[in-house]
């Protein structure tokens, strides 16, 4: 009776674990397909919502930032106005002076005649502008509109509100050498309303007249419309993507099907257009807003179909913006994608049903094998099952580690680095008790893979890591956070002195010499630092402040610590702030270049110009070239950002040079990322051959640490610009890491002593030996020393004996935009001859 209990009890061991076994998988496998429906239904539905929702947001950036744009070219109208007719009068001016000057001998009434003929014909603005003179005493000498009116006296002369135009522009102009002036005239074309006419008017001494000219505001306001009209109509994007502008009266201003425009939607037959049009300006009237409607054409079909679109208002002008899209350009891309999400669904579902049919059908046999044996050998089964359960376990600690720590310095990696931080958190949380962190970065650790190899580098930061675990103690942590950079952390701190103390540890480390693979190696490191509570409570916190805190070290000074505080972090945002706002400077005309004139010491001549770049934003205000300069190198714009001055400086000294007698040269400096571009020297070449400019009337500056950072790359691009015909000066000469070995291996033809030395060399015997030895320097080496910040006479005098050939600096005169270096340029030559 017992042997037949045991075998029914076998053949119940031997059918009941694969039955088991089946069970579980068929459950299994029912569980996995319902959680892959409903995991495909929620990713299909958050994919639709995601589609339409980015659809929606990308339209309605595209509107803002057109409205942006209409809005900064409506506010600029009177300033365009103003500067366009300035620069004319400008011209007119100049014409008149330069006539006046080559016929000195001549009487007033034959130069009058050579200027108004000169001047007469001259039309701008499309055709509506003109020049006009009138003495002072208002008398009329040219008027091309009305030419009978010439000879005659119009002092008296009165716009429909009463202002004396000529009188009043007279007295101005002579008082200040150049005034703007208002009234109002009704048009010819429109005499029953008033418009407001801008006039400018530049006193010509010689003849005691004024020469004047002016546009109405609204003539150029309708220009700027047109042409933002014309951009607004052929915007596309997409295959049916284009805008539609029409008024608050209902009128289309641009529209992409002809049958619309020209039209207005009120007077439309269709009731659904009128209703479309009437939700259109009501929306524009709020503001802004999403509207949806069904457009009676679509481009790609020319059917009608669903639409969402963006409308935004521009009141000034009563102008409604509409961009848009049709749904069923959102369903054909989203039906394409939930059909391969389906499929790639499909797919993953069958892998993963035939895997686990595969695994059930093994496990069935494997329990029958198991089974059968257990019955015989179940004593040996349970020992071997312990053994594997033990290997098991020391496979699973030992992969736990792995996962946890750093391969090749075998300290923790960032996982466990975080878990560290957020437990010594709550334990200085609990104990009222300071928390540091410090990020410590390898400085120019590339140079050591570079020098000795990857291989030594790695040896390095494996030795460098078992000198990191010598620092810490109980509680205290060091990870490898990636690459050369580590951070550390020192719980339960009781002030920042202990923290300061930490960084010192950490910098002692360095102050040796490593012998590693047989190879001397120095090394140091920058260190930021974040503390617990005052810098983050949590661990994202802490190490992104710490981080912040290593670049601006780095950026300091390599070498040094650095704690975060609360300047770091506005200087941070401003710099990003600053970055933002640099990428469209120069499209919205916010870069200008100033230019800040070069005197020949000996003869006292005007012989060339530095050309430095200015920036003044909406939002930052006037930003500072070195603060701007820096982050375009950093951010990838410095390349734009030199062209912009390239061309600008380029094409203005070109322009005065065809006004002068002797021309004039050009410096301008470049930044040592522009210089160690692959293709500067092709660019600035083909720049200089595109404006006529003579490359030896360009003289590049550069400073000295682009000479450290990598003299063999640089020699080569410096002799390419010397073949070309470009001239080469050494910036701020004394002032870094100069060496004569630098004069004579590089095509250098100038030198400049840097202010530093200016400002200090009548009072320190230090500072005049260092300028008489730069000046000796450069006869030695027959290069030309040009002396940067001479702010006094006894300055300029000193330098004159010094024999410095070229001197800079506000005593001479102020960096001048440049129709004030063209207004100054007789007058400020004049000036130095007086003064040399």
């Amino acid at each position: 009776m017992k042997i037949a209990r045991d075998i029914q009890l076998l053949r119940l061991i031997k059918i009941i674990p694969p039955l088991l076994v089946t069970a579980f998988a068929i459950m299994a496998i029912l569980i996995v397909i319902n959680n892959n429906q409903i995991k495909l239904e929620s990713d299909l539905q958050a994919l639709r919502q995601d589609f339409t929702e980015s659809r929606k947001g990308m339209i309605k950036a595209q509107v803002e930032q057109l409205v942006q744009q209409i809005n900064y070219e409506k506010s600029r109208t009177e300033s365009v106005l103003k500067e366009d007719i300035k620069q004319q009068i400008y011209m007119a001016h100049t014409i008149a002076t330069n006539i006046y000057r080559a016929n000195a001998d001549k009487s007033e009434a034959e130069v009058t005649q050579l200027i108004t003929s000169a001047l007469r014909d001259i039309r701008f603005n499309n055709g509506r502008g003109y020049f006009f003179i009138y003495k002072t005493t208002g008398e009329s000498v040219m008027h091309p509109i009305v030419p009978s009116m010439e000879g005659t006296q119009q002092i008296e002369l009165q716009d429909i509100r009463g202002s004396y135009i000529v009188r009043d522009m007279g007295v101005l102009a002579k008082e200040q050498g150049e005034t703007f002036y208002n009234w109002w005239f009704v048009k010819p074309e429109n005499t029953q309303q008033e418009f407001q006419k801008i006039g400018f008017g530049k006193h010509f001494a010689p003849y005691d007249w004024f020469i004047g000219t002016g546009e109405y505001v609204v003539d150029v306001e309708n220009d700027i419309k047109r042409t933002l009209m014309d951009e607004i109509a052929s915007i596309r994007y997409g295959e049916n993507g284009y805008a539609i502008l029409l008024d608050y009266d209902g009128q289309v201003l641009v529209h992409y099907d002809q049958e619309f425009a020209g039209t207005n939607f009120y007077q439309h037959p269709n009731n659904s257009v009128v209703n479309i049009g009437k939700k259109i300006v009501r929306t524009a009237q709020q503001n802004a807003g999403f509207i949806e409607y069904i457009s009676s054409f679509m481009p790609s079909t020319g059917e009608a179909e669903a639409k969402t679109s963006y409308v935004q208002g521009i009141p000034e002008w009563r102008w409604a913006l509409v961009m848009g899209f049709y749904q069923s350009e959102i369903d054909a891309q989203l039906s394409v994608r939930e059909q391969e999400i389906s499929v790639q669904n499909e797919r993953q579902l069958y892998e993963l049903l035939g895997l686990s049919v595969v695994v059930t059908l093994f496990f069935i046999v494997l329990s029958f094998i198991l089974t059968k044996q257990l019955s015989t050998r179940f004593t040996l089964y349970e020992a071997r099952i312990n053994k594997d359960f033990s290997e098991l376990n020391r496979v699973k600690l030992e992969s736990q580690y792995q996962a946890l720590h750093d391969a090749l310095t075998e300290l923790p990696n960032r996982v466990l680095l975080e878990e560290h931080i957020a437990q010594a958190i709550a334990l200085s949380k609990a104990n009222n008790k300071l928390l540091a962190v410090i990020f410590v970065d390898l400085d120019d650790f590339k140079k050591i893979n570079d020098t000795h190899g990857h291989s030594v580098g790695d040896e390095f930061l494996k030795h460098l890591g078992q000198l990191f675990k010598r620092v810490i103690t109980s509680g205290d942590s060091v990870a490898r956070f990636g690459g050369d950079e580590f951070i550390f952390c020192f719980p339960e701190l009781d002030d920042i002195s202990q923290a300061e103390d930490n960084v010192r540890d950490i910098a002692s480390i360095f102050k040796q010499r490593f012998e590693v693979a047989g190879k001397s190696i120095y090394s140091n490191c920058s260190m930021g630092v974040a503390m617990f509570p005052n810098d983050g409570d949590n661990v994202e916190q802490l190490i992104s402040k710490a981080d912040t805190a290593l670049y601006k070290s780095k950026a300091v000074k390599k070498g040094s610590a650095l704690f975060f505080n609360s300047q770091i972090d506005e200087q941070v945002k401003r710099d990003f702030a600053i970055e933002t706002e640099l990428r469209t400077a120069i499209a919205r005309s916010e870069i200008s270049l100033v230019y800040q004139p070069q005197i020949d010491v000996q003869t006292g001549q005007i012989v060339g110009v530095e050309a430095l770049c200015r920036w003044h934003n909406a939002t930052l205000g006037h930003v500072p070239p070195d603060e701007f300069i820096s982050v375009a190198e950093n951010s990838g714009t410095i390349g734009d950002l030199g062209a912009f001055v390239f061309y600008q400086a380029m094409r203005d000294i070109r322009l005065l040079n065809c006004t002068i007698g002797s021309p004039i040269s050009l410096s301008i400096n470049i930044s040592p990322k522009q210089l160690l571009e692959p293709n500067f020297v092709n660019e600035v070449t083909a720049a200089a051959d595109e404006l006529l400019f003579d490359p030896q009337m360009i003289t590049l500056e550069i400073t000295e640490n682009v000479l450290i950072s990598d003299l063999s790359v640089v020699q080569p691009v410096l002799t390419a610009l010397r073949d070309h015909g470009f001239k080469l000066s050494l910036d701020d000469f004394g002032t870094g890491y100069s060496s004569l070995s630098y004069l004579s291996n590089l095509p250098m033809n100038e030198i400049k002593i840097d202010r530093s030395f200016i400002d200090k060399f009548l009072t320190n015997s230090h500072s005049e030996s260092m300028v008489k030895t730069i000046i000796a320097i450069g006869e030695f080496c027959e290069l030309k020393v040009v002396a940067e910040g001479v702010e006094n006479q006894e300055q300029y005098d000193r330098l004159a004996a010094f024999h410095c050939d070229l001197i800079q600096g506000y005593y001479l005169s102020k960096p001048l935009p440049y129709d004030e270096l063209v207004a100054k340029y007789y007058s400020l030559s004049l000036d130095i001859q007086s003064i040399g």
